[in-house]
């Protein structure tokens, strides 16, 4: 096992007559050995220039990259030891199964045909490919096909295993069958890895710790609860969250509560001054529908989703609707009159200009 850090990381792209691109903009992070860090953000944001930087498949404009504690920044590719499972599987048609995984080590000429052929097979059982080792790609289930992305990064026994989106191409059973197997692999053998995607179930299932990107930059590093219970911006709260955090502009009043639309009053987790505009942020989790007290609100729609249910409110005198989610055996219909209640402990609030949590 391997620790795998990144120093002040910089990438910027220059064509001749536009302006330069700063993609990743100064990415410092540590990885202890074995853990896994998912980097997750939305397309564009650098996620992927990052792996192909850590990979050697990009170079690099700034910082270093170090392996183990030896910085690989100036090394080409093929002397980083660093194993990549791709999003489109990168296999070769021609080649069976067994052929694709060998072919690395082949090419490499660092291991006799009886070392590569042992490890071969030792990979295949590990990720449950033995029965299909001569096959050929094209007779695979996207599943098996990933299987094999990923076995034949792991094969050439990796210091750092990096995943670029490993789980996009398959359909919801295969994805949550996959990423169970990716977990379960990287727990055995131990690697230090990077998870690239885009898909927060995937990061907060997967991930050790995740690193939510924008703009090239890393807005918040922490654990899946760290994350999701404390955002520190107002990104990260909306980005991260199915069904998506209700955010609603507001101004602070001097009782301490936020004033939405001048109509409603909803509670604050910490005392600011009168007057600042805020953005307040209520999870439908924790928008709970009341008797008697709370705010009143007007049922837009409501679905029934057997584990629980969402209804979509609009709240007396405010205008973006929010969401809150209900217990399983709620029965709503569209116009039904409800009152809602947030708990100032579950309640954020970010700065209404910088998006900077406030708590």
């Amino acid at each position: 096992m391997t620790e795998l850090e990144l120093r002040d990381l910089r990438k910027t792209y220059r064509a001749r007559g536009r302006p330069p691109v700063e993609a990743v903009r100064g990415l410092d992070v540590r990885l202890r050995s074995g853990e896994l860090l998912g980097l997750l953000g939305p397309s564009g944001c650098g996620k992927s220039t990052t792996l192909r930087m850590i990979a050697g498949l990009e170079t690099v404009t700034g910082g270093d990259v170090l392996v183990g504690g030896v910085p690989v920044t100036d090394r080409p590719a093929r002397r980083r030891n660093v194993g990549v499972a791709f999003e489109n599987y990168a296999l070769y048609p021609p080649l069976t199964v067994r052929e694709n995984l060998a072919f690395g080590l082949r090419a490499r000429r660092r291991a006799d045909r009886g070392d590569v052929d042992r490890r071969v097979a030792l990979i295949a059982e590990r990720v449950g490919l033995t029965a299909v080792l001569d096959d050929r790609p094209a007779t695979l289930s996207s599943g098996q096909k990933q299987r094999v992305s990923l076995a034949r990064a792991l094969v050439r026994e990796p210091d750092v295993l990096l995943l670029d989106e490993p789980l996009s191409h398959l359909d919801a059973a295969q994805r949550d069958t996959t990423r169970r197997e990716v977990k379960r692999i990287q727990r055995d053998l131990g690697h230090t890895a990077i998870l690239v995607t885009h898909d927060q179930e995937e990061a907060l299932s997967l991930a050790d710790r995740i690193a939510v990107m924008r703009d090239g930059v890393i807005e918040q590093l922490g654990t899946a609860h760290e994350i999701y219970d404390h955002p520190a911006t107002r990104f990260v709260a909306d980005f991260v969250g199915e069904p998506a955090i209700n955010l609603l502009p507001a101004v602070t009043a001097p009782d301490g509560r936020a004033a939405v639309s001048g109509a409603v009053l909803l509670p604050l987790p910490v005392r600011l001054p009168p007057g600042r505009e805020v953005v307040v942020g209520v999870r439908p989790e924790d928008l709970a529908l009341t008797g008697e007290d709370g705010v009143r609100a007007r049922v837009l729609a409501h679905e029934p989703l057997l584990e629980y249910g969402v209804a979509t409110l609009a709240l007396d005198g405010v205008e973006d609707p929010v969401a809150a989610l209900t217990d399983p055996g709620t029965r709503l219909a569209r116009d039904d009159r409800v009152r809602v209640a947030a708990d100032p402990g579950l309640t954020h609030v970010f700065d209404a200009e910088t998006g900077v949590s406030l708590r």
